[in-house]
């Protein structure tokens, strides 16, 4: 007989991204709905809209994700009733922001940080007991977003000025290139090997930490206020990123339709850092708030679908099945992006871009959770994002 859900011997609880990317679809669907139904979430539904799709779907995406490599990089399983308190943190932040005004300041911060509080100890503290300095920056991404969120709560005016905003977007831009950075060609030299196709893959070292250097001095100098020099930083880690991209060679991908995803969606990350690098040099051409649109639904939102749809997919020896519904969820989300970022450069006439940027969105999502729902009816595979079998 199956265990009961709120038993951690039940089946959803064996691997931590089950749980967070069911709740990372879930508030992906429910975050632009303040664009079709304004005014019904929240005295602030425009707020309650930015706060829930970084810190709430974004939260849960990053974290699910770090949770399940962690035990590849440690060699220690996350046990069950540690993914049980995650979710049910994750659960009390959104509670906590959702009561603020009601709760003393206090108590709303703790609730509300608990869960980016408790990702970031446990994270350190599993991997300085296996001794893996080397991972340790992973922490950085994540202490930033807890700032970033500690910021909005002290400031809520400080999301939709823009500061904490870009701070938060930056932040995920970091560990996208830090994490995405080293996934994506590592599945892709696995790829060209197996497949014995005669394509060289090259990624330099240097040409990755200048690209990660750049962007790490974008992200002080935005945060000191200086905009055009944060903005020239910006547009270096764009070109940076471009040139790696092009060494990882995409095009030979084409052929395995899971893997071509991911580089469809790192695309994203250098042209939403070259879309706010311009913005912040030059304001009068395109807003920061518009460009930004490049980087979370562009970047962040096709990076963690086509890393979390792995997880869904079925597996044939160690090759990964792209099934047309998550091959259909990534184009919505991907076209979402231009559509909305179209709404900021031109002028609405008869059709109003936002509502359309949000329907193609949230279809996507629902469509991811499809995927997501039917696989865990199936055994956990392993490891949980890869098809490569173990020796």
């Amino acid at each position: 007989m199956t265990a009961s859900l709120t038993r951690a011997t039940h089946p959803f609880w064996q691997a931590p991204h089950r749980p967070l990317f069911l709740l990372a679809g879930l508030w992906a669907v429910a975050a632009p709905a303040v664009w079709l139904l304004p005014g019904g979430i929240g005295g602030d539904p425009v707020l309650w809209h930015l706060h829930e799709l970084m810190f709430g779907m974004g939260g849960a995406a990053a974290g699910g994700y770090l949770l399940t490599a962690l035990p590849a990089w440690t060699g220690r399983k996350v046990s069950c009733r540690a993914t049980m308190v995650f979710t049910a943190l994750w659960l009390l932040s959104r509670l906590g922001f959702a009561a603020a005004g009601s709760l003393p300041l206090g108590l709303q911060l703790v609730a509300t940080l608990a869960y980016f509080l408790f990702l970031a100890g446990f994270l350190a503290w599993t991997l300085l007991s296996a001794g893996l300095w080397s991972k340790t920056w992973i922490l950085a991404p994540v202490i930033g977003l807890t700032a970033a969120d500690c910021g909005l709560l002290l400031d809520p005016a400080g999301l939709r000025t823009g500061g904490t905003l870009l701070a938060a977007v930056l932040a995920f831009a970091f560990l996208i290139s830090g994490i995405g950075g080293r996934a994506v060609p590592a599945f892709t030299r696995h790829w060209l090997e197996r497949a014995k196709i005669p394509a060289r893959l090259r990624d330099s070292q240097r040409l990755s930490a200048a690209a990660i250097g750049t962007l790490s001095a974008g992200i002080c100098l935005a945060l000191s206020r200086m905009d055009i020099a944060a903005g020239v930083c910006l547009v270096a880690s764009a070109v940076l990123q471009f040139v790696r991209m092009a060494k990882w060679r995409p095009r030979a991908t084409i052929r395995y339709p899971a893997l071509f995803l991911l580089h469809l969606a790192w695309a994203w990350l250098p042209a939403g850092l070259l879309l706010v690098g311009h913005a912040l040099v030059a304001p009068d051409v395109i807003g920061v708030a518009t460009a930004l649109h490049g980087l979370t639904m562009g970047a962040m939102g096709t990076m963690m679908l086509a890393i979390m749809g792995r997880a869904a997919m079925l597996r044939q020896g160690e090759r990964l099945v792209l099934s047309p519904t998550l091959a259909s969820a990534f184009a919505l989300v991907w076209l979402s992006a231009p559509v909305r970022i179209a709404a900021g450069l031109f002028p609405a006439d008869r059709l109003d871009p936002v509502p359309v940027a949000a329907l193609l969105w949230m279809a996507g999502w629902a469509l991811f959770l499809k995927a997501h729902l039917a696989s865990l009816r199936r055994p956990i595979p392993r490891p949980v994002l890869s098809a490569r079998m173990r020796s």
